[in-house]
């Protein structure tokens, strides 16, 4: 806090005359310097510094007081030591430095000290404290401890806050009550005969305040309050064409003599309270207040902006909801001067809601008349009334079912709510397919399971999603396997390859030989070549055929190849031998005339290229072994040559 000796511009505009200041009214000691009209500091930020400033007029205690003072401890947040308010009859004693405050050693005396260093051996709590002292003993323990310690401020722990913090001490005499303020709260009280318990039966006491610093610094100062202040009644508005009463709530040690108003729109006032007073306008206006005491110190210039606000023009929107939707209702007021602060809505079906925005009550439709007051920052209302459609909204679902690939799916639209016109729907077929009608049709382009959604709107704009369908597009492939040979008479377990749906159905023809041609894996026992067909049909009608050639051998024996040409025409190329009837081998050899093995196999498919280490063979005869175990287990060989022809 800055305080001033004049504001030479502000007076002169008032016309008012500068009183010159009264004779100085304290004693100052030690480090101690007077900073402006009515402000001290008492230390500088340096170590062991001390000072007291003390009002050369002694107090009768036998009479009530009521001080006020504006303190700052510092702004050094880790800073020593503190202050202390102190009675006393010795005159301008100094006290002692560091921990003492410059209260400790002063006696008889009274200190309300605030303490903002934690010292051990003093029993000092760990936060900055406030206490009520007695004899020049700052030991909390000791008995000199009359009230406390406690928070200077409830809550703080730090009070070096750069900050000026108001002090009020205000003694009541006949009931003998002290009671310590900080900041409009009250901290300490302490009943006790302060001129009998104190100072001997002496009431007059000198008044001061002391302050010192330690290992440990901080500038620390205090002011004989002049703060100016006002404030308005609960119940005044501030409003264009209102009326407005400022309450004068200063705060001042001594006797408060001259006021200065300007009310920021011209208007001026020198008296402690002005009169009630009408703005010409809304509008923001600059309004300064400054006080001057029987010192003839002149406070700081109070400067704040009252806002005279217009009255709202309450409107909202939108005024159209649907029924089971987002029922959202926004205020959209015009206000030119003020802020909006609150909003009262009534739904007209008896329920009320509050805030900006809000959410409307509706389960059913209908037109309802909505009111919304709408209360500005500055107390100024207004109210208007609109009607809110309420329309109904259609329920949908949607009908359609599986297809086969390659066929168009159907898709329609049910409205539930026939009573509800649509006018419009609007279909997401799952593949990023869009489309719209009540019953289109689609063919896709792959098979798979695809997630349906339907949106419906009706003529009124309300929007409704069907519950999600799903449609499978089947793709069903018949696979008998591939041509084989068997032995005549042989049993051939024949199997339908492919993973088709449940429910498909099977059907083998001709039935010749079948062990039952409804299954998908029946049994074949031929004794000649035999075709069979394979149909595949799903529970939606989808269907596929498949063949199968049998050739049917004598056998169980080997058929082996006399000669084979393998150069590439694609005929004739390998040498292998056809097992018919036998499902395994034991070995298929090849030797050249020198006895040399050039080819062998365990494979039943196994064939010889013509190579011999990768490289063709000549054109010769070849000799050659097979061996095996037909179906009923018995096991034989047969050999013979072959000629490679080149």
């Amino acid at each position: 806090m800055k305080k001033v000796l004049c504001l030479f511009a502000f007076l002169c505009a008032m016309e008012l005359p500068l009183h010159a200041q009264t004779q100085q009214p304290y004693i100052l000691n030690g480090n101690a310097t007077q900073q402006s009209c009515n402000c001290y500091q008492l230390t500088p930020a340096t170590n062991f510094a001390s000072g007291t400033v003390w009002n050369k007029n002694k107090i009768d205690l036998s009479q009530s007081f009521n001080y006020v003072f504006d303190v700052n401890l510092g702004c050094d947040p880790n800073g020593a030591d503190g202050i202390a308010f102190i009675l006393q009859t010795q005159g301008t004693s100094l006290g002692a430095s560091g921990q003492g405050l410059g209260f400790k050693g002063v006696t008889p005396s009274l200190g309300v000290l605030i303490d903002t260093y934690s010292n051990a051996d003093e029993n000092d709590p760990s936060f900055d404290h406030l206490a009520i002292q007695m004899d020049g003993l700052t030991d909390h323990a000791s008995s000199g401890n009359l009230a406390g310690p406690v928070q200077v401020i409830d809550g703080v722990n730090n009070i070096k806050d750069c900050q000026w913090h108001l002090l009020r001490i205000n003694w009541d005499a006949p009931t003998k009550t002290l009671v310590i303020s900080v900041d409009n709260a009250q901290r300490l009280t302490l009943t006790k005969d302060l001129v009998a318990d104190i100072f001997n039966g002496d009431p007059s006491v000198y008044w001061g305040f002391a302050g010192s610093t330690g290992g440990a610094t901080n500038v620390q100062q205090f002011c004989a309050a002049l703060r100016p202040a006002f404030a308005f009644n609960t119940s005044q508005n501030l409003c264009d064409g209102t009326p407005v009463t400022f309450n004068n709530s200063s705060s001042s040690f001594g006797t408060v003599t001259r006021w200065y108003w300007d009310l920021g729109d011209g208007t001026t006032y020198t008296g402690p309270q002005p009169p009630a007073h009408t703005y010409p306008a809304a509008g923001q206006y600059p309004v300064k207040f400054v006080i001057e005491d029987n010192s003839g110190c002149i406070s700081d210039t109070l400067k704040t902006t009252v806002t005279i606000g217009s009255y709202p023009e309450p409107d909202f929107a939108p005024t159209m909801l649907c029924t089971g939707s987002d029922m959202q209702v926004t205020d959209h007021s015009a206000l030119a001067v003020g802020t909006p602060a609150t909003w009262a809505w009534d739904w007209g079906n008896g329920a009320t809601s509050s805030g900006e925005t809000v959410q409307a009550p509706y389960t059913t439709a209908g037109d309802y008349p909505v009111t919304l007051r709408v209360t500005s920052a500055q107390g100024c209302a207004a109210t208007a009334t609109k009607t809110l459609h309420v329309a109904p909204t259609p329920q949908v679902s949607i009908n359609t079912g599986n297809v086969c690939l390659g066929s168009a799916a159907g898709f329609e639209g049910i409205n539930l709510t026939p009573a509800i016109p649509i006018q419009s729907w609007t279909w997401n077929l799952g593949n990023g397919q869009l489309t719209g009608g009540q019953q289109p049709s689609y063919t896709y382009p792959e098979a798979g399971t695809y997630s349906v959604h339907l949106t419906a709107e009706s003529n009124e704009g309300c929007v409704t999603n069907a519950p999600v369908a799903q449609v499978a597009v089947l793709d069903v492939k018949a696979d008998a396997g591939a041509d084989t040979l068997v032995a005549m008479g042989q049993p051939l377990q024949l199997y339908s390859h492919g993973d088709n749906p449940p429910g498909t159905k099977y059907s083998w023809y001709p039935a010749t030989g079948l062990s039952d041609p409804t299954i998908a894996n029946p049994v074949a026992i031929v004794n000649a070549d035999q075709a069979y067909t394979l149909m595949v049909v799903t529970p939606e009608g989808c269907q596929d055929e498949a063949s199968i050639h049998i050739k049917a051998y004598k056998g169980p024996e080997f058929y082996v190849p006399t000669a084979f040409s393998p150069n590439g025409d694609g005929h004739n190329d390998y040498f292998q031998a056809i097992a018919a009837g036998v499902p395994q081998i034991d070995f298929f050899r090849v030797w050249n005339r020198w006895g040399e093995l050039v080819f062998s196999t365990q494979d039943l498919h196994g064939y010889w290229d013509g190579n011999i280490k990768g490289k063709p063979a000549d054109a010769a005869a070849y000799v050659w072994m097979i061996q095996g175990t037909d179906y009923t287990g018995r096991r034989f060989s047969r050999q013979g040559a072959v000629v490679l022809v080149r």
